[in-house]
């Protein structure tokens, strides 16, 4: 076929390309992850900050381990004279927070803050056993992030009280049992998560009233284990009993704690749907709650709301229970091999679903906030064989393909059985940026074509509908030079 002819063929069946309605989460904020960076090294924490701004991201999440900052984490006792509410009560160590929120500040990127284990002995309503995660003390974890809340009043926009708390790493008993029957186990670990958020988003509001707090912050997934201390339940079934109802969301009032049980305050629902081995389209099998379902989250919480046991503490009235929670995915990392043999992906792999989850959260309304953890892979060692290694730079610092494609993602959605595509990309960082160029080549032809000039919104996204007929190739150019995103390809499928 001549290939003037083809090419003429091609774009007439690309002329009804129309831009799509502007999505609800047009506003959806790109964050990163990377302690390492922000606080482990000092020399890091300016350029970093400063990259990260130029990359565009306008989130990052700072990590407050409480065995770093606090005194004593070895003693059953609280140091004499110390006063935990105190902020500039001595024996308190800020000066890594100091200077990774400083550095963020300057660089106009907001800041998360996540309370995290191991906790001090001293903190455990049960210190003798000198355990860093045993039944901390909801008044101990109160007064902590009241200090914290206090130090950096106006400078933090939202607050996450502990760490995946529905894993035994972090709480501990997650289950406690009458018998060896499990039939005889409660789940202790969500009548203590419950306590512990209740008092933090008291005393976050106590001292910095416009400040948000995220309840969750959950691992996607529980995992058995070989006590009822070692296991760890799926997030629905922890968050069901946190806010004391059965399986049926039915009211619980037998449960402990449950029998004087009062509405939850939350900003926000924060949740950690990382996929692992799988692709952020995959369900996971049992109660896990990842990117392929995350509206298994948001109807959860939803009915949590109408029935009056999570209300929205954005709001006032009526519409504490009407107004639904928005998400805010504060961790989502994909791990690659190498240098991770175990839990690792191809680098290109991770590149790609990178980049799908990019268009997956931005589609959904109800997402606000998408941030990869890590930006550099953490150094493995024989004493930290289990490091992440989800970064898009290698801990030496070479770049990954997720690194390279981070400052421009790129997407072509094409349902089985359709013809009409949605193309969808993001410059990141893009201030000024009036246009992106969107390119089109059939299978077996080289050169590109453009297809449509667009202007990106202030956020940098845009996308807009295209029919496509057999196997096309899409990219787009910005700028001058002009940058090229990745290659999509896609092929029409059947039903």
């Amino acid at each position: 076929m001549n290939k003037r002819v083809t090419t003429g063929a091609l774009l007439a069946l690309l002329a009804l390309v129309f831009t799509a309605p502007a999505s609800a989460s047009s506003s959806l904020q790109v964050g990163i992850d990377d302690d390492g960076l922000m606080q482990r090294t000092p020399a890091a924490t300016a350029p970093t900050a400063a990259l990260w701004k130029k990359k565009g991201v306008g989130q990052a999440r700072l990590t407050l381990v409480w065995t770093r900052i606090a005194p004593n984490a070895t003693s059953t006792k609280k140091p004499a004279g110390f006063n935990p509410r105190d902020p500039n009560s001595p024996g308190y160590a800020w000066s890594d927070v100091d200077r990774a929120v400083a550095a963020l500040e300057a660089n106009e990127i907001d800041v998360s803050i996540l309370i995290a284990a191991p906790n001090p002995y001293w903190v455990s309503r049960v210190p003798s056993r000198r355990s860093p995660t045993y039944k901390p003390d909801p008044k101990a974890l109160g007064d902590f992030i009241f200090a914290v809340a206090t130090r950096y009043k106006g400078r933090i926009k939202s607050y996450l009280p502990m760490n995946e708390p529905n894993l035994w790493q972090y709480i501990t008993p997650q289950y406690s049992c009458r018998s060896k029957s499990a039939k005889s186990c409660t789940l202790s670990g969500a009548e203590i998560y419950r306590d512990l958020y209740r008092i933090a988003y008291t005393n976050v509001k106590a001292a910095d009233p416009q400040a948000a707090v995220w309840i969750g912050g959950l691992a996607p997934h529980g995992r058995p284990g070989v006590s009822p201390t070692a296991s760890s339940p799926g997030p629905s079934a922890f968050f069901k009993a946190m806010a004391c109802v059965k399986a049926n969301y039915a009211v619980d009032r037998t449960s402990p704690g449950c029998k004087s049980f009062k509405p939850l305050l939350a900003d926000g629902i924060a949740h950690h749907p990382h996929t692992v081995l799988l692709s952020p389209t995959q369900r996971e099998g049992g109660d896990a709650i990842t990117t392929a379902n995350i509206s298994t989250l948001t109807g959860l919480f939803d009915r949590l709301q109408s029935s009056g046991r999570v209300l929205n503490g954005t709001a006032s009235g009526p519409a504490q229970k009407s107004k639904r929670l928005d998400v805010f995915i504060d961790e989502y990392g994909v791990q690659t091999n190498p240098p991770d043999k175990l839990q690792g992906l191809s680098p290109t792999k991770q590149d790609e679903y990178y980049q799908q989850v990019a268009y997956m959260m931005w589609k959904n309304p109800r997402v606000k906030l998408l941030a990869f953890y890590l930006w550099q892979d953490e150094p493995m060692t024989a004493a930290k064989s289990w490091a992440w290694q989800s970064g898009m730079y290698y801990a030496d610092g070479r770049i990954k393909p997720s690194g390279k494609s981070f400052p421009h993602p790129f997407w072509v959605d094409l349902p089985k059985g359709s013809k009409s595509a949605t193309v969808w990309g993001q410059v990141r960082g893009s201030d000024g940026l009036k246009a992106v160029t969107v390119q089109i080549r059939s299978a077996n032809s080289t050169p590109f074509k453009n297809l449509k000039t667009v202007s990106p919104d202030a956020n940098g996204y845009f996308s807009f509908k295209a029919t496509v007929s057999g196997k096309r190739s899409f990219r787009f150019l910005y700028g001058s030079p002009a940058t090229s995103s990745e290659v999509r390809t896609v092929s029409q499928r059947r039903k």
